[in-house]
C-alpha cells in the first residue's frame, strides 16, 4: 500500500475523530465523509505505522442514512465531520464510540449507557463561534479554519450557528467589504450569542491599532447588528478596550448568569438544561452533604446543587470565570456557595492538607481530561459520589479507568448531544464508592 493508490473499502463503522474505519489486508484504513455500510472507492493519503488515512473518491453502494449535506463548504471547512449523516444515525454513532471507548480503554465490559439525549434540532443550535480572517486579499475574508489547517474557508453563513449569529456575521462582511472598515491586523473574532436573553457580544484579537478605527468598527457593528451589549478588543500587547459591558446575561433554566468576555459556556444554549438536570440526579444530593466542583467555570453546575447542600466550593483557574460564578451565586442568595481561583492540581492538594472531606464531587474537565495524579489525589477527599461531566469519550474512559481502579463502581452514563453534525459528545458519568 502506497500514497496515491486507490483501493476499495467496507466501511465498518466510525471512530474518535468522525473518520469511517474499513480494513484493506489486515491494516485499518481511515476515511473521512463515510457512513457505516457503505463500499467506497478510495485514494490512499498517507500511511503510517500500522494504519493508513485515505480520501474518499467514489461511492459504490451507499448508506440509507446519507443525506445531502447542505452546507455548501461541508468536507472543506473543519467545523463539521458528518453532516452527509442522517441526524438518528449520528446519535448511534456516537454511542457506539462512547462505548468501544469505555470498553477498550475504560476496561468496562458491560457499561451502563442510558439512552442518548438528542438535541431538539440539528441545526442553528451553536451560541458561540471564531471567526478567522484574511484582510491580505482583494476582497476581505471571514471564514473558519480548513480541516487540519490553517487556511481559511471564506463562509457566508453557518448552517449549525444560532440564526443571530449568522446575521452579525453579515453584518461584519458588509463592514469589513469597505476597506475603511478593515482592522488591518485583525485575525479573530469572537461572536456570543445569549440564547436566553438575545444579548449579542463581539471580541476582536488584533496588532495594536488606531482608536478611531476601532471607533468606526465598533459603531458599525452596534448599528447594524440587534442587540449587541459587549463589544471587547484585545491586542498582542495585551491591551483591552471595551464598548458596552465586557459580560453577557444569559438564562440557563430561567437562572440569570453572568458571562464575561473570558469565561467559558456551553454552545448548546438549548441542551443545558438536559445538562444541569443529569448532574443533578446523578449526585442525588439530600440537603446534608458537602459539595467540590472542580473546573466549576461560571458556576453552571454549582449554582444548582448549591440549593440541595449544605456547602459547596468551586475551584478554576480562570480568574475571570470565577469571579462570575461568586457574583452568580450572590445574586441567588446562595451564601454557602464559595468559588475560589486555583489550578486544580494544587486545590486539591491545599484540601488535602486541610483535612478537608467531601460527600460529593463534581468534575467538568476540558478535552484533555483530568488526569492520574490529580485523580488519585482527590480520591483522598472521600467522597461517597463522583460526577464527570466530559467532552471527549476517550479520555473519559482513560479518567473512569483510574477512578474504577481506586475503588469507585461506575454507574450511569449519560450521553447528551451538544454537537450535532459533529463527531464531539457531551457525557456525564456517575461513580460511586462501594459502602
Amino acid at each position: 500500500m502506497n500514497s496515491g493508490n486507490f483501493i476499495t473499502l467496507t466501511i465498518e463503522k466510525l471512530v474518535d475523530g468522525g473518520a469511517g474505519l474499513g480494513r484493506w489486508e489486515g491494516r485499518a484504513v481511515f476515511v473521512p465523509g463515510v457512513c457505516p455500510g457503505e463500499t467506497v472507492r478510495v485514494r490512499i493519503a498517507s500511511v503510517k505505522k500500522g494504519y493508513a488515512e485515505a480520501r474518499l473518491e467514489t461511492i459504490l453502494k451507499p448508506s440509507p442514512d446519507r443525506v445531502p449535506p447542505p452546507c455548501p463548504v461541508f468536507g472543506k471547512c473543519g467545523g463539521c465531520q458528518w453532516q452527509h449523516l442522517a441526524y438518528p444515525a449520528q446519535a448511534g454513532a456516537k454511542v457506539e464510540i462512547l462505548r468501544e471507548d469505555l470498553r477498550r480503554i475504560g476496561k468496562l465490559p458491560d457499561p451502563d449507557i442510558l439512552p442518548p439525549r438528542p438535541a431538539p434540532g440539528p441545526f442553528e443550535y451553536r451560541t458561540r463561534i471564531q471567526l478567522k480572517t484574511d484582510f491580505s486579499r482583494s476582497r476581505s475574508v471571514l471564514g473558519f479554519y480548513e480541516e487540519r489547517s490553517h487556511r481559511i474557508v471564506p463562509i457566508e453563513s453557518c448552517r449549525i450557528a444560532a440564526p443571530p449569529l449568522n446575521r452579525a456575521l453579515a453584518v461584519l462582511s458588509s463592514v469589513f467589504s469597505d476597506p475603511a472598515g478593515r482592522l488591518s491586523s485583525l485575525s479573530d473574532v469572537h461572536l456570543h450569542f445569549a440564547g436566553g436573553t438575545g444579548e449579542l457580544q463581539a471580541c476582536y484579537f488584533a496588532e495594536d491599532e488606531l482608536p478611531d478605527r476601532l471607533e468606526r468598527l465598533f459603531t458599525a457593528f452596534e448599528e447594524g447588528a440587534p442587540n449587541v451589549v459587549s463589544q471587547v478588543y484585545y491586542s498582542r500587547t495585551g491591551r483591552r478596550r471595551v464598548r458596552g459591558r465586557d459580560y453577557l446575561i444569559d438564562r440557563f433554566k430561567d437562572v440569570p448568569f453572568r458571562i464575561s468576555d473570558r469565561s467559558f459556556s456551553q454552545v448548546h444554549w438549548e441542551q443545558i438544561p438536559a445538562l444541569i438536570e443529569t448532574v443533578e440526579t446523578f449526585a442525588a444530593l439530600t440537603g446534608r452533604e458537602s459539595v467540590l466542583e472542580l473546573y466549576c467555570g461560571i458556576g453552571t453546575f454549582g449554582i444548582f446543587l448549591a440549593r440541595e447542600a449544605s456547602a459547596l466550593a468551586g475551584f478554576d483557574e480562570n480568574v475571570i470565570a470565577v469571579e462570575d460564578a461568586n457574583y452568580n451565586a450572590r445574586q441567588q442568595g446562595l451564601p454557602n456557595a464559595l468559588f475560589i481561583a486555583k489550578p486544580i492540581e494544587q486545590a486539591v492538594l491545599d484540601l488535602i492538607g486541610e483535612g478537608k472531606m467531601f460527600e460529593r464531587i463534581i468534575l467538568d474537565p476540558p478535552r484533555e481530561g483530568v488526569g492520574r495524579e490529580t485523580l488519585e489525589s482527590l480520591t483522598r477527599l472521600n467522597p461517597s459520589r463522583i460526577v464527570y461531566v466530559s467532552c471527549d469519550p476517550a479520555t473519559l474512559a482513560r479518567d473512569l479507568k483510574i477512578l474504577t481502579d481506586g475503588g469507585y463502581r461506575p454507574g450511569r452514563i449519560q450521553p447528551i448531544d451538544l454537537f450535532p453534525q459533529t463527531a464531539h459528545l457531551e457525557t456525564v458519568a456517575e461513580l460511586i464508592r462501594p459502602r
